[in-house]
């Protein structure tokens, strides 16, 4: 939901952020795959058969098989598996069996209160399931499965394995085949039935009336769609033995956080599909989205000398962080802007569905910062950008800043790149060297990325995420070149030394990792230590103090008092300064619009933890380094929630739980390059346990 996170006043902002000056002097690189060739499967030609679900029990010519870890070299089942390996196969097992309806990512939530003792089978009884919950961001988090699953599978090299990441990737470019426009990505698909309806979690099903249905859902419009679930047209059971029929429906108004899930993921598995037509419909959707943004310029901001003295005056009290030989924000110029147009129920019959043929080199739509209608045209298209309940034929979903937001920078040349290596298609390369990089010189604004980040009481930390993974793949895919020294460049001193030294995110550790070189990093050895470290810790989250780690993770409350208390060593409570607290509450308006901020000081009340600040007012400590997993709070995905706040509460006990993608993502990467050796040349694989009929 992009709109909704850049409210129309920081679009407002963003206008003074214009970069001018030549742009980076860089040699075209060869690309390469991340992955470049399937492995070979180790079961091959055996006599045993590898299966793909931990634990899963079959029947077979009077044969109880039960699917468990086999130790290729040993040629013997492992009858005391390493726990973090065991844990991560039965995170990947709850994950495939619990938390994928229809192959989706969704947070399973329960109908009361969910003891971190209770065994597999409660709580995946039917009568304790309520509801999926996150549904809106399936396809960022089916994407990070599939990235695990693309891993674990260079790694195990099983049959069952490609299957089960060959699945994955249908399910993901199912998300674009619903919307029938190519490069259109649904947040998820799901089936609407009216009122009273029983409820199952296979796939996921609504309460309401299409007719008035949230602007965000549409309707399937063609069910001759490969791999949708059943019921989209058999109905669901009444539980009477009928039948009720419902609308098949997919929810749009996607952000950049759920297309960087297959962003990141369809570079990596290009290359182990042996589909080629699965292949082509992942180059149709990536060129087609790529090709779909439209250009917004606004032009002459220097002849308008309010909104320089207005973004001067928001500047020098937002206290952004440049380098030496940074781009000047105020050297104002243009502003140049790629966006997502959206598609809802006031545009449905007028909006092209076809995919352009070439890359939006001209502007669409140029707003002139000196007309005399200026301020009413940003007015329209805030209106645009709201992320509310009234559809506008000119909704834009999202859009990327090139040339002045450090992120979005690195999101078109990742895309570019991506493109010309599925195609070879010269637009894509002439796109990425001499439009992006030329130009609207990407290379200097991706090394500002980190220059006007928040502070870690008030930032929101979903924002690493959504950039630091495609940057990943975009290094990933360029050979030695001075591009890709830039790239690694931002790589070290804007993700790592200006952000994310301190939080300690096995995902981002392991990607960091992996990229930047030894003699660039100057401390690769400590992040690898620390992603591993925060592995092993990986688990339930039933209580601050040895937690069952072999269990899901779920909304239980954590005490503030008894993490403080626990906290390892080396890691303290923080207090914000007060130009931090500023940083964070300072708000104010331009033009009128008041400006996104955060409160974060109150009475004091004695918490454990607090800080007084000079007013007499206090805030929240926050732990000084990212806490070790089992101090955290829930998350539905760990490694993009703040690492540094202490204690949580919830009404309802246990009764959300997450994916784990969290936990085997990172482990499978980390498997991949080298960092871990736990289970080496261990799979899956079907044992006899018993007799059957």
């Amino acid at each position: 939901m992009l709109a909704s996170r850049f409210p129309l006043s920081i679009w407002l902002v963003v206008l003074g952020l214009i970069l001018s000056g030549c742009a980076d002097e860089a040699i075209e690189p060869e690309f390469v795959p991340t992955i470049s060739q399937a492995p070979e499967d180790p079961l091959a030609g055996g006599s045993v058969e590898g299966c793909p679900v931990y634990l899963a029990q079959r029947c077979e010519a009077g044969k109880q098989m039960r699917c468990e870890i086999y130790d290729v070299e040993a040629e013997a089942f492992v009858d005391e598996p390493d726990p973090l390996l065991r844990r991560v196969f039965l995170y990947d097992r709850w994950y495939d069996l619990f938390s994928s309806p229809a192959g989706l990512t969704a947070e399973r939530v329960f109908s009361g209160p969910m003891p971190s003792t209770a065994p597999e089978s409660e709580w995946t009884a039917p009568e304790n399931f309520s509801h999926w919950a996150g549904c809106g961001d399936a396809s960022i988090w089916t994407g990070a499965a599939l990235v695990s699953d693309i891993f674990r599978y260079a790694q195990t090299g099983t049959e069952a394995d490609y299957q089960r990441m060959e699945d994955k990737v249908r399910t993901l470019l199912r998300n674009f085949e619903v919307t029938g426009i190519p490069g259109y990505l649904a947040r998820y698909h799901f089936l609407l039935l009216p009122d009273g309806t029983p409820l199952g979690d296979e796939p996921i099903l609504r309460h309401g009336d299409p007719e008035s249905a949230d602007p965000r859902d549409n309707p399937i419009e063609s069910l001759d769609i490969e791999g949708l679930p059943a019921v989209y047209t058999s109905g669901v059971p009444d539980g009477s033995g009928g039948f009720v029929q419902g609308t098949p429906m997919w929810n749009g108004h996607p952000s950049i956080d759920q297309y960087t899930g297959p962003m990141t993921a369809f570079p990596l598995v290009y290359n182990l599909l042996r589909d080629e037509e699965l292949k082509a419909d992942i180059v149709q959707h990536m060129t087609c989205y790529l090709k779909r943004l439209r250009r917004l310029e606004i032009i002459n901001l220097k002849d308008n000398p309010d909104i320089r003295e207005q973004l001067t005056a928001y500047f020098a009290g937002n206290n952004p962080k440049f380098d030496p030989g940074d781009p000047d924000f105020m050297d104002l110029g243009r502003l140049v802007v790629y966006y997502n147009a959206g598609f809802n129920s006031a545009n449905a019959d007028s909006f092209d569905r076809s995919c352009p043929q070439t890359m939006a080199i001209e502007p669409t739509l140029v707003l002139d910062a000196a007309g005399e209608n200026f301020l009413l045209e940003m007015i329209e298209l805030g209106l645009n950008l709201d992320d509310s309940d009234k559809p506008r034929p000119g909704q834009i979903d999202h859009f990327y800043i090139a040339n002045v937001r450090g992120g979005d920078a690195s999101h078109l040349m990742h895309l570019a790149a991506m493109a010309y290596v599925f195609t070879g298609d010269e637009q894509y390369r002439t796109f990425l060297y001499d439009e992006l990089i030329e130009n609207l010189g990407t290379i200097g604004v991706a090394k500002t990325m980190m220059a006007f980040r928040l502070p870690d009481w008030c930032f929101k930390s979903y924002g690493d995420h959504i950039t630091y993974q495609t940057h990943w793949q975009f290094i990933s895919m360029l050979g030695d070149s001075e591009l890709k020294d830039a790239m690694i460049e931002v790589m070290q001193v804007e993700a790592w030394q200006k952000a994310l030294y301190n939080h300690h995110s096995a995902k981002f550790n392991v990607m960091y990792a992996a990229v930047v070189p030894d003699e660039v990093s100057g401390g690769r050895d400590q992040a690898i230590e620390t992603a591993l470290r925060q592995l092993d810790l990986f688990g339930g989250n039933d209580g601050v103090i040895n937690p069952a780690l072999d269990a899901p993770r779920r909304t239980y409350s954590v005490d503030r008092a008894a993490v403080i208390d626990n906290l390892p060593a080396g890691i303290t409570i923080r207090c914000p300064s007060e130009s931090e607290r500023s940083a964070c509450e300072q708000g104010g308006s331009i033009f009128g619009i008041p400006m996104e901020q955060e409160i974060i000081s109150y009475e004091c009340d004695g918490r454990p933890g607090e800080c007084l600040m000079d007013d007499g007012l206090c805030s929240e400590g926050i732990a000084s380094e990212g806490l070790p997993p089992d101090l955290r709070r829930y998350g539905d995905f760990m490694w993009q929630r703040s690492p540094f706040d202490i204690g949580a509460a919830y009404a309802v006990e246990g009764r959300k739980q997450s994916p784990g993608r969290d936990l085997t993502e990172p482990f499978w990467m980390a498997r991949h390059y080298g960092y871990t050796s736990t289970g080496q040349g261990q799979v899956l694989a079907w044992r006899e346990v018993g007799a059957c009929r």
